[in-house]
């Protein structure tokens, strides 16, 4: 998930904004099928727009290109999670370790603020669970942007982008505690030492945690008897 910038917005660049945060929440569910027109039809953007969001976000692997069908949302399988998640336990700890260390004053305090917004929503986790997993997406994509290096930031993001789609698809699920880990607060205090081993140290056991949790909750879904996972209920 990229910083959010304060720059004025092309009609390309609010299309691909919206279309981004309904595909990465789940709102638009993986595997659907999109066209241009129905698109531009639901969202009040123009067909130019939309193409250019399109394309982006094809270009960032949440949509694929279906030749003489338009285009479907990337689909989520059991076998593309467990990569997901086993290539984020490679990455994402040493990420987080150079982010930690390497974080400006003002990069910090971004971060921390991220943290700090988790740490709030884990009380309200049955009324807007989604909130705290943008928080915590958050903070990691700060963490990316402050290790300066731009190889680990772009295969944040498409990681990153993922992991919410996973996340928002088990929140659907009674069974949220995967929800609920105590990194958050634990981070904090990394930060503010600029412990960059321990933070990823942390996160590692972390990921691996989640990664465990995720596969489980999966397996029991009726739809997963299919190639592709989709939503439980709506």
């Amino acid at each position: 998930m990229s910083v959010p910038s304060s720059e004025p917005l092309s009609l390309g660049d609010a299309a691909y904004r919206q279309l981004r945060a309904d595909i990465v929440s789940c709102r638009i569910i993986p595997g659907r099928r999109l066209t241009e027109r129905s698109l531009a039809e639901t969202t009040g953007f123009g067909i130019s727009p939309i193409r250019d969001a399109l394309s982006r976000l094809s270009h960032e692997g949440l949509v694929q290109t279906t030749p003489r069908k338009g285009y479907q949302v990337t689909p989520l399988t059991l076998k593309s999670v467990d990569d997901l998640f086993t290539l984020w336990r490679i990455v994402g700890p040493e990420t987080i370790r150079l982010g930690v260390q390497d974080a400006t004053a003002e990069q910090r305090r971004q971060i921390i603020a991220a943290l700090s917004t988790a740490i709030r929503g884990s009380d309200e986790v049955d009324e807007q669970p989604m909130r705290r997993v943008e928080a915590v997406a958050a903070c990691f994509a700060h963490l990316a942007a402050a290790t300066d290096n731009d190889y680990l930031i772009r295969i944040h993001d498409r990681l990153q982008n993922d992991i919410t789609r996973v996340l928002a698809l088990i929140l659907t699920e009674s069974d949220t505690s995967m929800t609920a880990p105590s990194l958050d607060a634990e981070l904090v205090e990394f930060v503010e030492r600029r412990d960059g081993d321990a933070a990823a140290a942390r996160a590692r056991d972390y990921i691996g945690d989640l990664h465990a949790r995720v596969l489980r909750i999966l397996t029991r879904w009726p739809s997963v008897v299919a190639s592709e996972i989709t939503k439980v209920r709506d």
